[in-house]
């Protein structure tokens, strides 16, 4: 009987670790690599990956490995080097008329997102919903609380509520409002 549970809990465990340090996410990180301070340390196999996941968005992806060849040489003789994404595109030494593709690299990866916090947010809300005593309840049930206790800075008109409520379910004897 154990076993029937442990399956299906395994494969959701690996799809989620799928999806979250799946290849997309290997390739995002690599591409962190391009970053001036670090960009000593990229190698053949980690910028083939970067072209290969950014190429499509590029100016002039033809020019890209070139392009890295230069900018590596040129950050190898910089004393203070950008350590961040933002400071990197903010330094004038990174010329996007020189390092197009590579600007264009470090501008979609400062809009990538790190962390998704409202998953995060979600989980640890429906350990405080989803305890033994609401343990019966149905799915649609339990997504409209979890949805109402994470986005709990929306105001609600609880006169609004109840007369819906009242219209959708009429009964014989009179619904009175409580609040």
């Amino acid at each position: 009987m154990g076993h029937l549970l442990y399956l299906p809990y395994l494969d959701e465990l690996i799809q989620q670790l799928d999806m979250r340090f799946g290849q997309e996410a290997v390739s995002v990180v690599r591409a962190l690599s391009i970053l001036p301070f670090r960009v000593h340390l990229i190698s053949e196999e980690m910028e083939k990956d970067v072209y290969d996941y950014y190429n499509t968005d590029m100016p002039s992806p033809e020019t890209f490995r070139q392009e890295m060849r230069l900018w590596k040489s040129f950050w190898e003789n910089q004393s203070d080097k950008p350590e961040s994404i933002t400071s990197t595109l903010t330094d004038v030494r990174a010329c996007s008329t020189l390092f197009p593709n590579i600007m264009k690299v470090l501008f979609l990866l400062a809009l990538t997102s790190v962390t998704s916090s409202s998953t995060e947010r979600a989980n640890s809300s429906l350990k405080l919903i989803k305890n033994d005593l609401r343990s019966t309840m149905k799915e649609d049930r339990l997504n409209a609380l979890l949805l109402l206790y994470i986005h709990r800075d929306i105001k609600l008109d609880f006169d609004k509520i109840i007369d819906d409520y009242a219209m959708r379910n009429p009964r014989k004897m009179v619904l009175m409002n409580p609040l």
